[in-house]
């Protein structure tokens, strides 16, 4: 009998990690702790002191909080937190290492997830009519550098997605890429930020945000009110699988 190429595929086993450890973190001491929501080095990703929302939103590379429905515990700040290990090969491609970080949180959480459509909000970010500006990266995720601040944002690697999720935080709206920019670029974009142009002597005169996008990346941020794809938590456990 011959297997239909399709169905040998669909039977594949999802990639997973060498090694990994997923567990709850150590008490936290004092008002301050570090938190690492998502670091990819040498194959090795690592998460620490970050909530299962956390987790979820780097796996999924999820631009803003809008695009997560999850219980009130999982975004809780200092109660429910962990730090996750997991280890592959040098060499292996970041969309194959988040892949083997969503199927390791879904195991080791026991969750229950699913996706759909609600409408909201946003912008969309596109490529303008002009073309993007950005050069594609020449650097490897090994030596990928950047900083973001309220007037700017600068990376020698950085994927749209990124970019999006940073532009979420700067416009306090939803952020959406839609550019089908798939690579990594570089990013060199300043700006004014609008509630604090003019009255502070660190931050020069200069563009709003979305002047800089259109003409010093070549993007565009288009508002817009519309169905974007939510993922939606329908169970987790708090306590995570033993490794």
């Amino acid at each position: 009998m011959i297997v239909p190429a399709y169905a040998y595929y669909s039977q594949a086993p999802a990639p997973a990690f060498d090694a990994a450890t997923v567990k709850p973190s150590a008490p936290i001491v004092g008002d301050t702790y570090n938190i690492n929501t998502g670091k990819i080095l040498h194959g090795v990703v690592t998460l620490g002191n970050a909530t299962l929302g956390d987790c979820l939103k780097f796996a999924y590379s999820l631009t803003t909080d809008v695009q997560l429905v999850a219980p009130e515990w999982a975004s809780a700040k200092g109660h429910y937190i962990y730090d996750v290990t997991g280890k592959a090969a040098p060499d292996t491609p970041q969309d194959s290492l988040l892949q083997m970080l969503q199927g390791l949180l879904k195991d080791r959480f026991q969750m229950v997830l699913h996706t759909e459509q609600r409408e909201m909000k946003h912008y969309a970010l596109v490529v303008a009519k002009s073309g993007p500006k950005m050069h594609e990266s020449t650097v490897d995720q090994n030596d990928a550098r950047g900083a973001a601040r309220l007037d700017g944002i600068t990376s020698n690697r950085m994927q749209m997605n990124k970019l999006a999720m940073l532009m979420s935080r700067m416009t306090r709206m939803p952020v959406i890429d839609n550019t089908g920019l798939n690579g990594f670029y570089e990013i060199k974009l300043q700006w004014s930020p609008e509630d604090i142009k003019g009255k502070s002597e660190e931050i020069p005169l200069g563009p709003s945000i979305f002047t800089a996008v259109e003409e010093q990346l070549g993007l565009k941020l288009l508002w817009k009110k519309g169905p974007i794809e939510i993922l939606v938590v329908d169970r987790a456990e708090k306590v995570p699988l033993e490794n």
